[in-house]
């Protein structure tokens, strides 16, 4: 009757529930790539074969393991949070894995390991953590921790779409699927249900074990094996479901976590002792047969088979935790005498924190705190790749780039001039001592510094071996963040930003200010007549075109709290603590709107933009780098003239014979465009003139030099930039 009565008050709750709607965590933004998070612990893993698809921290990483002695990395993809479990899965003849962690659920292409592809995520809740998944056919089971169980059709993988929910399991740990039962371990205890109809999950039965928390079920020949995560693996007779037999318990260990079988033997992960092996061809009378100490602490664990030599031989593979995350591939073709074949470790997050991004010509400039700064090469947003690290001394809060030089904003030891020419060896030329040094901008020859009780702090940079400091506004503003645009210049000093004339840099005119803000402002942009500015949870737009009167134009919400904010063509980003980066349209600034967000950053400290392309210091994670989906070009000015120099990519490339290249400029200049061979010897001169501000084109005819890579580079007010094209005829 109890068994009868339960099932009657799912079931209700399954009408009430079962076709609820799911939040959206990503919308118009893709997570890209990412720089310094580190990899983190390896807590779920699933093998095929010699593949090997397993989490490191918020990452999928993809291995394959055809020569176990020297696996290889062969894919990835970012996720929004941490991989607790993930399971592969065929659906219309496809390759898909299905992850969970977090509050989440994804699903990521896998038809080609070597280019996974993240199709959609899912909010599974709000509250707890998604700590295991199973799939069967076109349903994914996702265990919800306090949330409980949760059905998704997954039929159509890049909508998935919830059919059913029971939140009355206590806290759901894990899933797995044999047969027509779902078993799901759940704390305290574990059940067993009929998913005979995914929609309609009927409770059968529940497994008391022998106490302990149940961490992990697995079933095999009738017999489920509980993995108590204190101390031991209990084996349960389920052969009828509905009165599941208490056989046996084997003392397996503290942090017994996951059992999974291949043949006669049932392969244990155990925390700290690693993998334990036992012989089940009597079920009910598990035998120990032989233990492996792994390298870090044993999490999870899969059963793969790789051909060596034509002979198909057992490995199992180990998601390891810290102290040493990654993976163990473990030779089990003997199982009476396992062997370890190779480690594959995650890698360790680097030093310092990631506080400020400045992108220039392919790269990124990270002020990078005690660590000094970092330079990435962003070319392939997907794989960004740390190009050098300048130990500056000090602590580097934020930086710019001008030509050959970055100007970095380093606290009390204020502004260091570093020579980035050879960008994988930088090398500081020069310390300005000014008062400390919060934030920095540069325009033309000149930087202006936030100096906090001096003010705002001008440096002559004409000559960046000798740069100068040349003057400060004083102590009646305090120098929080500064920015820059043309000649108008504003400090913020956390409570409100106060607006300069700058036309005549070294007597700046101090005008009108802000008025209070709500919460407090530690960084904002300039653009046109707009002054973008975060205040806690809102992006506030300011009219400054009467810099006398600067007048609240509109606000819109963007959660969190925003440090900073960065404009690219008609798209303000606001990177805020806990509520990820957030793409807002300010075509028309007086009614701005959020197109396009991704959720989950927890750290957000600096933004930067270009064209489609946003780069956001996340602290402790590094550089993560983003993309506005409704970004098509690389720039999105229309009409409008560029707050910098900008030399574009050549289009198109590669080339045969013509190719046009498109220069933007923020005022009149004097420009020299030109073209070197790979032994850079030069070719061609372009442009030696002065252009008009505003965008240039310019067009090259390679008819007369053979295939080959050739290097274009434009200078201009100091400023040098330059790009390769390709030429293939």
């Amino acid at each position: 009757m109890k068994t009868k009565k339960l099932f009657y008050l799912i079931l209700v709750g399954l009408m009430l529930f079962g076709q609820g709607l799911v939040a959206q965590v990503v919308k118009n933004m893709t997570l890209l790539g990412n720089y310094g998070k580190g990899e983190g612990e390896s807590k779920g893993v699933f093998a095929a074969g010699s593949v090997v698809y397993y989490g490191l921290g918020n990452k999928v990483q993809i291995a394959s393991f055809s020569n176990p002695a020297t696996p290889v990395k062969i894919g990835s993809v970012i996720l929004s949070d941490v991989v607790e479990d993930l399971v592969r899965t065929s659906i219309g003849g496809n390759q898909y894995l299905v992850a969970s962690g977090g509050g989440k659920m994804w699903l990521i292409d896998v038809k080609n390991p070597t280019t996974p592809s993240l199709v959609a995520t899912v909010e599974v809740t709000t509250s707890t953590t998604c700590e295991g998944v199973a799939t069967s056919g076109t349903y994914a089971y996702v265990a919800a921790g306090g949330a409980g169980f949760k059905v998704y059709n997954i039929a159509i993988p890049a909508s998935p779409v919830l059919v059913a929910a029971i939140d009355s399991l206590a806290y759901c740990e894990s899933v797995v699927i044999s047969g027509q039962y779902a078993y799901v371990a759940a704390a305290s205890r574990s059940h067993i249900l009929d998913i005979s109809n995914p929609a309609v999950p009927i409770y059968v039965g529940r497994i008391e074990g022998y106490g302990g928390y149940h961490q992990y079920i697995n079933v095999r020949s009738g017999y489920a094996y509980v993995c108590n995560y204190d101390a031991s693996l209990a084996v349960v007779n389920v052969t009828n479901p509905l009165n599941p037999i208490n056989v046996m318990e084997i003392p397996s260990g503290y942090r017994t976590a996951r059992v999974v079988f291949d043949g006669n033997y049932a392969y244990v992960a155990v925390g700290d002792t690693g993998m334990v092996i036992y012989n089940v061809v009597n079920p009910a009378s598990p035998i120990l047969t032989s233990k492996i100490k792994t390298t870090g602490r044993a999490a999870s664990l899969y059963y793969g088979a790789i051909s060596i030599s034509g002979t198909p031989t057992g490995h199992i593979f180990v998601a390891n935790r810290n102290p040493a995350p990654g993976i163990t591939a473990i030779n089990v073709s003997t199982p009476a005498t396992p062997v370890t074949s190779a480690f594959l470790a995650a890698l360790a997050a680097p030093t310092g924190t990631a506080y400020t991004p400045y992108y220039a010509s392919g790269k990124v400039y990270v002020a990078y705190g005690t660590a000094g700064l970092r330079i990435i090469d962003v070319t392939n947003p997907s794989s960004a790749a740390l190009l050098s690290t300048a130990d500056l001394g000090g602590d580097s809060r934020a930086v710019v780039v001008s030509g050959n030089y970055a100007y970095v904003a380093a606290r009390d030891s204020g502004v260091y001039v570093v020579d980035v020419t050879n960008a994988a060896s930088p090398v500081k030329i020069r310390t300005i001592k000014t008062g400390r040094a919060r934030g920095i901008a540069v325009s033309g020859t000149k930087v202006y510094v936030a100096a906090s009780d001096s003010g705002m702090g001008l440096i002559d940079i004409s000559n960046p071996a000798n740069a100068l400091l040349v003057s400060y506004t004083g102590s009646s503003v305090y120098g929080e963040n500064v920015s820059i645009n043309g000649n108008i210049a504003g400090i913020t000093d956390y409570s409100q930003i106060t607006f300069y004339d700058v036309t005549i840099p070294t007597a700046p005119v101090k005008k009108g200010s802000t008025g209070s803000f709500k919460t407090g402002n530690e960084g904002f942009a300039i653009s046109g007549n707009f002054a973008y500015v975060p205040d806690g949870d809102s992006l506030k737009i300011f009219n400054i075109s009467d810099l006398m009167s600067p007048t609240l134009f509109s606000k819109i919400k963007t959660g969190g709290y925003g440090y900073v904010a960065a404009v690219a063509g008609d798209y303000c980003y606001v990177a805020s603590e806990g509520t990820g980066v957030r793409a807002i349209n300010i075509s028309n600034p007086s009614s701005p709107v959020e197109d396009g967000f991704y959720d989950g950053v927890p750290q957000s400290r600096g933004v930067a933009a270009d064209g489609k392309y946003v780069y956001v210091a996340e602290k402790g994670d590094g550089l993560t780098i983003y993309s506005n989906d409704l970004v098509t070009s690389l720039k999105d000015e229309k009409g409008m003239i560029p707050e910098n120099i900008s030399l574009h990519q050549n289009y198109p490339n590669p080339f045969n014979p013509t190719t046009n290249i498109k220069i933007e400029l923020r005022e009149k200049s004097f420009v020299s465009l030109e073209v070197f061979n790979s032994l850079g010897q030069r070719i061609a001169i372009l442009v030696n003139n002065q252009l008009p501000a505003g965008p240039s084109n310019v067009s090259f005819d390679g008819s007369s030099l053979s295939t080959g890579v050739y290097l274009y580079r434009l200078q201009a007010n100091g400023v040098t930039i330059a790009k390769k094209m390709t030429l293939i005829k």
